[in-house]
């Protein structure tokens, strides 16, 4: 598609009436639109939409507003535009053009923001990179994203050091003792650039693109490439039909850029023109600081920050003034009815848990309401979004019936950096999960289907057994997992962090579940392994089984 026809698309999009009453209700429109549209307009139409186009706009009607609130002090709107068109033309004096990518290990901050913005306002593809990777996963993640300039935290120097890649250009953030050799800082770049956005119109204007690596929870993550102009004003409308997002709002967001849920509250926020305030690290304790501090009124947690907040002692967190907030965003994992519990009590009836993934976008949103009825529902479709449930022999199954999950959405990914992509069937997409859609379109996730183990020839999906088990006095944590055994293929092996003993464990699942859900390996850990996003990380517990006891029934 041209660069003219996505720009004409996103233009009739912003004029469709249901999406300009959406924005107008969340206070989005401004009087001085018309001009930023006219003032963006070659640029809309010569390297078509994406976020850094509505960053040169939100410069024209939200100018002295600030953008970003991090560890350095604030930024506005027209100053982040400014730095984001030096960034562009820092990569441009690298040798960059259309297409080409730039890699970024880069924490919460401007820094992240900005190159974001500057590559999609270049044309080329942006590939931010797990921060908490190992040297090994890290190459891995190099080498995928082809990328020729690498941006880098100092504080991450020894990861890159040991990744021992010898052909990428480095410009770096931080202490400069540091830098590796050959680095050179990235502020010294900018300064050096003009804070021109690059020309409108070329042969080489490529196509604003992100690539982000998906958790890498059971293996190597992959890389997955999305248009970042695919989430529009329409989509964008959709979303805050169901999470009551306003231009005012202040939203803190420690949950990480590197991932689709930080980068979509990102995305989010820039439409709107908000305020975010972006913690470079998340703490429990200061998150509660910084929210009273800014009278935060939205905030984006991935589920093992809002654990971490609510297991803080009531005397540490009666500390905060939390009133401030009106919507609270959890996504990356799944939050169980308990813990969506314990997040009222803290935060107030304002949690709503988004459903989706880095390949298919937002799915469903249970919103407070949705959990107050059917506590174990992650909500209805977000608008734009259809679901649905197939059997494993490809018919599509009625309401009330287990099967995989597809999806069909405007939002999808394009694909793998590796040219791989995910199952389709009919138009829609595999999500990869297992669930069943009830008479009201609530859906219900039953597993992944990757998960599914097979006891004796019954099929079983751990998540049922993962709550049961989280429900025991003196457990924080479990995950359920099947590895195999010589006599029956499979048997479920459960890791649990926490005090309680394994025989009260499995007393209480002989007492609960059937005989064959009942693991029959019970490994007590000091914590579960997660990536960044809160996922556990089985392949590290399936590699630690060696030598664990066995409890036989």
């Amino acid at each position: 598609m041209s660069a003219l026809t996505e720009g004409l698309n996103q233009l009739r999009d912003m004029a469709n009436p249901r999406v300009m009453r959406t924005l107008r209700e969340a206070g989005a429109v401004s009087p001085k639109a018309p001009l930023a549209i006219a003032k963006a307009f070659p640029w809309l139409i010569g390297r078509g939409p994406s976020m850094g186009i509505v960053a040169q706009m939100n410069a024209v009607t939200l100018g002295h507003k600030i953008a970003i609130f991090d560890k350095n002090g604030s930024v506005s709107w027209k100053e982040l535009d400014l730095r984001s068109n030096r960034a562009a033309n820092a990569l441009r004096a690298l040798g960059l053009r259309g297409n080409d990518r730039v890699a970024l290990l880069l924490r919460n901050g401007r820094e992240l923001v900005e190159m974001t913005l500057g590559a999609q306002k270049l044309g080329i593809v942006a590939c931010p990179l797990n921060t908490w990777a190992k040297p090994k996963e890290l190459r891995t993640t190099l080498e995928q994203s082809r990328a020729s300039v690498l941006v880098y935290d100092t504080a991450h120097s020894e990861q890159v050091e040991k990744c021992d890649l010898g052909n990428l250009t480095h410009l770096f953030v931080g202490d400069a003792s540091k830098a590796l050799d050959a680095s050179r800082p990235l502020e010294q770049a900018l300064a050096e650039s003009p804070d021109t956005p690059p020309p409108p119109f070329t042969r080489d204007r490529g196509s604003a693109k992100i690539v982000i690596h998906t958790s890498g929870t059971t293996g190597t993550p992959k890389g997955a490439q999305r248009n970042a102009s695919a989430a529009g004003m329409g989509a964008l409308a959709n979303l805050i039909a169901v999470v009551p997002y306003r231009r005012d709002d202040i939203v803190f967001c420690p949950a990480p850029m590197f991932h689709s849920f930080g980068l979509a509250t990102f995305a989010v926020s820039s439409a709107l023109g908000t305020t975010m305030v972006l913690p470079e690290k998340f703490d429990p304790e200061d998150s509660l600081r910084l929210i009273a501090q800014h009278r935060a009124t939205a905030a984006s947690f991935v589920p093992v920050m809002i654990k971490r907040i609510v297991s803080l002692p009531e005397e540490v967190r009666s500390r905060y003034d939390l009133s401030s907030l009106r919507v609270v965003l959890a996504s990356g994992s799944a939050i169980s009815p308990g813990l969506r519990a314990a997040a009222k009590d803290v935060f107030g009836d304002v949690l709503y848990d988004l459903y989706g993934s880095t390949e298919i976008g937002w799915v469903t949103i249970a919103t407070p309401e949705d959990m107050k009825t059917k506590p174990t529902t992650v909500g209805r479709p977000v608008p734009g979004i259809e679901i649905a449930v197939f059997s494993a022999q490809g018919e599509k199954l009625p309401a009330g019936e287990t099967g995989e999950l597809f999806i069909k959405s405007d939002i999808l990914f394009e694909g793998y950096t590796s040219g791989e992509t995910k199952d389709e069937r009919d138009g829609y997409m595999s999500i990869g999960d297992v669930g069943h859609l009830d008479e009201d379109g609530h859906l219900f996730i039953e597993g992944r289907a990757d998960d599914m183990v097979i006891v004796g020839g019954e099929n079983i999906y751990p998540i049922e057994i993962e709550a049961l088990i989280e429900s025991i006095d003196g457990v924080n944590e479990a995950a359920v997992l099947g590895v195999a055994d010589e006599e029956y293929g499979e048997v479920l092996a459960a890791f649990v962090a926490g005090s309680a003993s394994r025989e009260q464990i499995t007393k209480v699942c002989k007492q609960e579940l059937a005989s064959f859900k009942v693991p029959r390996r019970i490994e007590k850990v000091p914590e579960l392994p997660r990536t960044s996003t809160g996922k556990v990380i089985k392949r590290e517990l399936i590699a630690s089984l060696e030598g664990a006891d066995v409890l036989a029934d």
